[in-house]
């Protein structure tokens, strides 16, 4: 089965590094906002989202706004667990695994990304400090290497097959600190954000 996936942790626990400027409610709201943003950015493309999790406030709130759920089989495993989660799913089809902090995507973001999967072979979308936004693939992948600097790792890691990347502002600019905030605001495509942290 086909799919485009959003891993997403309690949000209660998410973007700890945000402390220094927002609120815990603040940070819940960001996450919860940068979420349901990348989730209907991939539905207008793909016409369904997945949301994998191992929470049942998320896989709640997923529901309730359209999204399929896919649940961990051990929560709290991490982005690595959760990847191999999605794989599993698809079953040796076609996947795409999209982080959910990601204030600037568009659809043709989406698009690009899942139609530059190459046959046989991965797709990687790097974020802006070495991330890794997007994770595509038609197989399953040697491991999953999430975490600061994954990017170089999963290059290294799926460098037996072949691999494209691209490099998009959707994907480069995510939401891990308050600089990040701050140049996600100030562009166009993400003054949205600016009403999320304060309501």
């Amino acid at each position: 089965m086909e799919i485009v996936a959003v891993p997403i942790k309690p949000f209660g626990l998410a973007k700890a590094r945000l402390a220094e400027v927002f609120t815990d409610q603040q940070r819940a709201d960001l996450s919860r906002a940068t979420a349901a943003h990348t989730i209907e950015v991939i539905a207008n493309f793909a016409g369904l989202t997945w949301v994998v999790t191992g929470d049942d406030e998320v896989a709640e709130w997923a529901t309730e706004i359209g999204a399929s759920v896919i649940l961990e089989h051990s929560p709290g495993k991490g982005l690595n667990a959760a990847a191999d989660r999605v794989v599993e799913v698809a079953n040796d089809a076609r996947w795409l695994i999209v982080h959910a902090d990601l204030p600037l995507l568009t659809e043709h973001d989406i698009e690009r990304a899942w139609n530059g999967i190459p046959g046989e072979g991965f797709l990687l979308a790097p974020s802006h400090d070495g991330g890794t936004s997007a994770f595509g693939g038609n197989l399953r992948p040697p491991s999953f290497a999430y975490g600061a600097g994954s990017f170089h790792r999963h290059l290294a890691h799926t460098r037996r097959s072949p691999v494209r990347v691209i490099a998009r502002l959707g994907f480069l600019q995510d939401l891990d600190s308050p600089s990040d905030y701050r140049s996600a605001v100030a562009h166009p495509r993400g003054s949205w954000l600016a009403g999320e942290a304060t309501r």
